[in-house]
């Protein structure tokens, strides 16, 4: 259930960030398509609080650092990031292909880490975007892994929208999919949520929880390297691992 304060709130600084300049409470009411009322009130309490400023009185408004101030504080002491990023930054540096860790959210993905390519071209998101779990190389391996009844239940709900002429469409594609990756010994994408683009993934658990790495870039780097890609998954997923034994044990 979405709380709707917390969901505009989270509106007005994606707004921002996507704008980058002041903008007016009419104005982002109208963007945002609140009552003004509702939308002064959260600028208000914002203000308030110190994560926005009015450049001048009544007039356009902008959010201080303080937003940035709180994400790094919170940034600095993530558990999964400190002890986990550097492995997946050596797993970057290893195959020049960007790096992913992922969950289960709902019935799709979030992206908790990206460790980007360096490369010209390379595949790019955002940390906390939610993916279609059914064209996620990541989702197909924590499925996979899943206990049979908490699968089945997340099945029951899956729904299937197309995202490219390679998307699976139903449950019967879908199951048939997992299979192919049990065999493989891990779980690919191969252009189902992006043309051209290719991710290869395998479930790792941290704190008792179930995760995805997995590597993404473009298919023709993927086809020619994809051996070599595997094993350098292989290889940081059982570092990983290890990792998540000394973290359970604090």
């Amino acid at each position: 259930m979405t709380v709707r304060t917390a969901d505009r709130t989270l509106d007005i600084f994606e707004n921002f960030a996507h704008r980058q300049r002041p903008i007016t409470v009419a104005d982002l009411a109208r963007e945002l398509s609140l009552p003004t009322s509702t939308c002064f009130a959260l600028v208000r309490t914002l203000v308030d609080r110190g994560f926005l400023y009015y450049l001048r009185p009544r007039g356009a408004f902008y959010p201080t650092r303080r937003l940035g101030w709180v994400a790094e504080a919170i940034g600095h002491h993530v558990p999964i990031a400190q002890n986990v990023r550097p492995l997946l930054e050596a797993l970057r540096d290893a195959t020049g292909e960007t790096v992913i860790l992922g969950k289960l959210q709902g019935q799709g993905v979030i992206y908790l880490e990206i460790i980007e390519s360096r490369l010209a071209i390379r595949y790019t998101m955002t940390v906390g975007a939610v993916r279609e779990l059914h064209a996620s190389s990541i989702g197909k391996a924590i499925v996979a892994a899943m206990d049979e009844e908490p699968r089945e239940r997340l099945l029951a709900k899956l729904k299937y929208p197309k995202l490219t002429e390679h998307t699976i469409r139903n449950r019967a594609q879908y199951m048939k999919s997992l299979d192919e990756g049990r065999k493989r010994g891990y779980w690919t994408n191969v252009g189902e949520s992006s043309p051209d683009v290719m991710g290869v993934a395998l479930s790792v658990r941290i704190f008792g929880d179930l995760y995805g790495i997995n590597l993404v870039g473009p298919q023709s780097r993927f086809d020619r390297h994809l051996k070599s890609y595997v094993d350098a998954l292989k290889a940081t997923v059982r570092k990983v691992g290890a990792v998540r034994m000394a973290l359970c044990s604090d």
